[in-house]
């Protein structure tokens, strides 16, 4: 049968509503916790060290499973606790970089190994100097092709007398090949941050926000970093001053930012916004459903993404997990675009998925991660039951009846 919906897709891609759906997932079983350390490879959240609420430091290791919504704990991590690490992945390997401790700030560098569930330690930042070293807590982190980049956070300054905070406003890139660091453009506003953001879109990093610890002042200025170039752009502010400990991660070519803090005076939001690197343009969304939240960790495959644990808007800690089920602007809930003529809902999928095309379908079939094929529909497009399918990703491919295939990945949740 061949479906007429032009006009529905016409609608679906071009109108300019926005929607958000937040499910609640397992929660976090260990101490709840703030400030942690995460890091996702493929489908598993790593979980490193935090603040509890009774303001003990920690250093547990914890790995969340997305496809199958668990939690399990690992060895601990080697190095000492932390909070307030900064974090990156680099060839499908994680790392975590200096934070805070209840002996003072932290400048180490550690690399977790998830196909031999190993840690090994690797060359820190490179030493300061007398009066101003390189240890620091709440830096911002983000990667861009095979080189990580880290700087911001706060650190010591010591004086004749006296020893005080100071906000990093420097960059520093680090190759995994050569196990180095190296300098590389501060920010120009020469404005010191802590507990700012660091993300990656379209092989550019974006830096931003965050506070003067120093000043007690919050910041809104935002920056694109070109590693090529090695300059900066100042970008769109971000509209409001929660801008402190704020979360975020990256879903296709987006950016998205969760909670945060305004110091002064001290309160915490459940804001949530976008930003569209392209058109350089801050635009609000409904608010999270968990509540106020900063000091959260986040986590995404690609797909779909994650936000828990943080402080709560009586600055208490928690232990919950919340998945955004869909993010959607101009296309209803959650279906994606398989191609020009077809569209598929949902995804991620859990029982039963549909599909339906402007163009008449001849056969879908479903592969998991092997090659396997695991399903194959050739009748009922609209109402594919796929609750046998184990959870994880699969890749499908769509035939029509003139011979034209479609490829698309798509995820199995519980």
């Amino acid at each position: 049968m061949k479906l007429r919906i032009t006009t529905i897709i016409t609608i679906l891609f071009f109108s300019n509503f926005v929607m958000a759906q937040w499910v609640q997932r397992a929660a976090f079983p260990g101490v709840s916790r703030a400030k942690a350390a995460s890091f996702t490879i493929g489908n598993k959240i790593y979980v490193i060290g935090g603040i509890s609420n009774s303001v003990v430091v920690l250093r547990d290791f914890w790995e969340y499973d997305i496809t199958t919504n668990s939690w399990s704990q690992k060895a601990n991590f080697p190095g000492e606790e932390r909070y307030g690490a900064a974090t990156f992945v680099l060839n499908g390997r994680g790392y975590i970089a200096t934070g805070g401790n209840d002996f003072g700030f932290l400048d180490d560098l550690w690399e977790f190994n998830p196909l031999t569930d190993t840690w090994a330690q690797r060359n820190g930042l490179p030493a300061g100097s007398a009066q101003h070293e390189n240890q620091r807590r709440e830096a911002f982190a983000f990667t861009i092709g095979n080189k990580a980049y880290l700087g911001g956070g706060d650190g010591f300054v010591f004086g004749a007398n006296q020893t005080w905070n100071y906000a990093f406003f420097d960059l520093w890139e680090y190759n995994p090949n050569t196990n180095n660091w190296i300098p590389k453009s501060s920010i120009p506003d020469a404005i010191g941050r802590n507990m700012s953001i660091g993300v990656t879109v379209n092989n550019k990093g974006y830096v931003g926000m965050g506070c003067n610890v120093d000043q007690n002042i919050n910041r809104t200025s935002f920056w694109e970093y070109e590693p090529v170039a090695d300059n900066w752009t100042a970008k769109s502010d971000f509209p409001n001053n929660f801008t402190t400990d704020a979360s975020t991660f990256v879903l296709d070519t987006t950016l998205y930012l969760i909670g945060g803090v305004n110091l002064n005076p001290v309160a915490l939001s459940n804001q949530f916004y976008k930003y569209e690197p392209f058109s350089d343009t801050w635009t609000q969304l409904p608010d999270f459903s968990g509540g106020a939240i900063a000091g959260a960790i986040c986590g995404t495959n690609g797909i779909t993404a994650f936000v828990g644990t943080g402080y709560n808007a009586s600055v208490v800690t928690r232990s919950d997990l919340w998945e955004i089920a869909s993010i959607q602007t101009g296309i209803d809930g959650n279906q994606i675009a398989i191609d020009n003529k077809a569209i598929l809902y949902p995804n991620p999928m859990r029982d039963r998925v549909s599909i339906q095309s402007e163009e008449e379908i001849g056969s879908v079939k479903f592969y998991d991660v092997s090659g396997k094929l695991v399903l194959m529909e050739e009748g009922n497009f609209e109402n594919i039951n796929v609750q046998n399918l184990n959870p994880g990703i699969y890749h499908l491919s769509l035939k029509y009846k003139n011979g034209i295939v479609v490829n698309k990945q798509i995820v199995k949740l519980n």
